[in-house]
């Protein structure tokens, strides 16, 4: 006996008419009935007296009856659980890379927990590179982050936006006025850059190998916060994502000639289900992206 014949079987009892029973089954009057007729042989009882188009159930199919309830009310309420599951997802395991971050970590703690305080959000500091290796590893469930869609075909990339890598300095330098500069016109400069796997840093050091230029780096580091302050210290200058530059820092962010773009955006392993509370959360980041 399938479910399929559970579920019919139950329909037809409750309407005593075949047709009746189709409609609210949303099939065909043949298809219940072929069902019936079916259950009647592989069972080998007689389940129904028929009289004309009404139905009333023989003493077998009373006892059937009795016993299939419990059943589908059992398959009822695992539908309803399984949906419950998949709109409650609880914790979500997300990174965010440093520069993408300073907008968008305050926006997630205030705004996101605000509407939906139910949900708890593991953010894990990160650049692309990695992110994108523990998405593929279902280490985590979705990652903010700039990315390059070359780099594996069991992700899924949703375009957020634009990011702008700008070559960034303290006010006073002789460079600070010019609305873009040349690689050649930053050669000799003193940089801090930040380290790990960064999509960015991989454009950076390709802009410099077409140069033909080796970048003179002090230090790579971690921390955003630490290439901050050799930038405002006026010991180094950097390359960082525009958006990573807030109002309230000492730093000139300025275009390359040749602006270097990357895209950022919500990254999610390919194949896997969406659940609702991971949905929300898209929904909200969508609607309160950073500017890139």
């Amino acid at each position: 006996m399938t479910i399929t014949q559970i579920r019919y079987f139950y329909e037809v009892c409750k309407w005593q008419n075949i047709t009746k029973a189709a409609a609210s089954l949303h099939v065909s009057q043949p298809t219940v009935s072929i069902a019936m007729s079916d259950l009647e042989k592989e069972s080998g009882l007689n389940l129904f007296r028929r009289e004309g188009k009404k139905l009333s159930l023989t003493e077998d199919g009373t006892l059937l009856l009795s016993k299939i309830t419990p059943i589908l009310a059992n398959l009822q309420q695992l539908d309803r659980d399984i949906k419950d599951m998949a709109q409650n997802k609880n914790l979500i395991r997300l990174a965010v890379p440093l520069q993408i971050g300073v907008q968008l970590i305050p926006t997630l703690f205030s705004g996101f927990k605000k509407l939906h305080p139910e949900i708890e959000l593991e953010v894990v500091e990160a650049g692309g590179i990695d992110s994108l290796r523990m998405i593929e590893n279902e280490e985590l469930d979705l990652a903010i982050t700039n990315y390059d869609d070359t780099f594996s075909p069991n992700l899924h990339y949703r375009k957020l936006f634009k990011s702008e890598a700008c070559f960034c300095t303290y006010p006073q330098h002789p460079l600070a006025q010019k609305k873009f500069v040349e690689m050649k016109d930053i050669a000799d400069e003193p940089f801090v850059l930040l380290n790990g796997g960064f999509f960015v840093n991989r454009l950076i050091h390709q802009n410099f190998q077409q140069a033909l230029i080796a970048p003179k780096v002090l230090l790579h580091s971690s921390q955003l916060h630490t290439v901050k302050s050799l930038i405002t210290h006026k010991i180094a200058s950097s390359f960082l994502m525009r958006q990573a530059i807030t109002g309230s820092d000492a730093i000139v962010p300025i275009s390359l000639k040749k602006p270097l773009f990357i895209n950022s955006g919500i990254v999610t392993k390919r194949g896997r289900q969406i659940y609702g509370d991971e949905q929300k959360l898209i929904e909200f980041i969508c609607a309160n992206k950073p500017m890139g």
